[in-house]
């Protein structure tokens, strides 16, 4: 099945002129979702179509990229979710089409996938940069984690995500995937959590 995915950020924006463009492609069935999608675990109807919706075979459409993700590592971790679950993706206006295997979409992928990862590299050295000043000033404390047992709104709610899917033995890269939480606090939440078992 063709299925088409449509969003907009906010719930006064028309997804109208998407809706058209997935037809006219050929969707048999289109997802309508108006959401910011700036942390997946709000888009409901995206994790939905992801989780239960998509078979084998099926091919996702959206009309841009921008409509599917809302930054490069968060576009190749959907992409790695299709793939996996042997699941074709068209992004319209990128020309992008992974049904026919074509040289031009391979190469967008691959580029996509460097310059994450140079992005990655980027952040992690001006990190590494930053810390050793602050150490060298004497004003380094480290970094306080914002998802804990006690933390507040959103954030409590998300550490409560992230603690019943590995109460479930979910996989942390499954976790990161669906939070958005980096694959390093989800790990130090998981040693708390046994170390509490430990204890008790």
């Amino acid at each position: 099945m063709i299925i088409g995915y449509a969003r907009v950020s906010t719930l006064d924006q028309n997804l109208s002129r998407q809706i058209k463009m997935l037809s006219d492609f050929g969707c048999e069935y289109i997802v309508e979702e108006k959401a910011s999608g700036k942390n997946r675990t709000e888009r409901y109807e995206f994790e939905n179509l992801i989780t239960n919706k998509l078979r084998f075979r099926d091919v996702l459409v959206v009309t841009e990229l921008s409509r599917l993700a809302r930054s490069l590592q968060d576009l190749l971790n959907i992409l790695g979710e299709l793939k996996e679950k042997e699941v074709d993706f068209v992004s319209i206006k990128e020309n992008i089409d992974t049904r026919d295997n074509n040289i031009y979409s391979k190469f967008m992928l691959q580029i996509m996938g460097a310059i994450a990862e140079f992005e990655r590299d980027l952040i992690k050295e001006r990190q590494r940069e930053g810390v050793s000043i602050a150490k060298k000033k004497g004003v380094y404390k480290g970094r306080k984690t914002q998802y804990h047992e006690h933390a507040t709104g959103k954030n409590k709610l998300i550490y409560d995500v992230i603690v019943q899917s590995l109460k479930k033995n979910k996989s942390v890269m499954d976790i990161h995937r669906n939070t958005g939480v980096s694959r390093n606090t989800i790990y130090k939440i998981k040693k708390q959590m046994l170390e509490n078992e430990r204890n008790n």
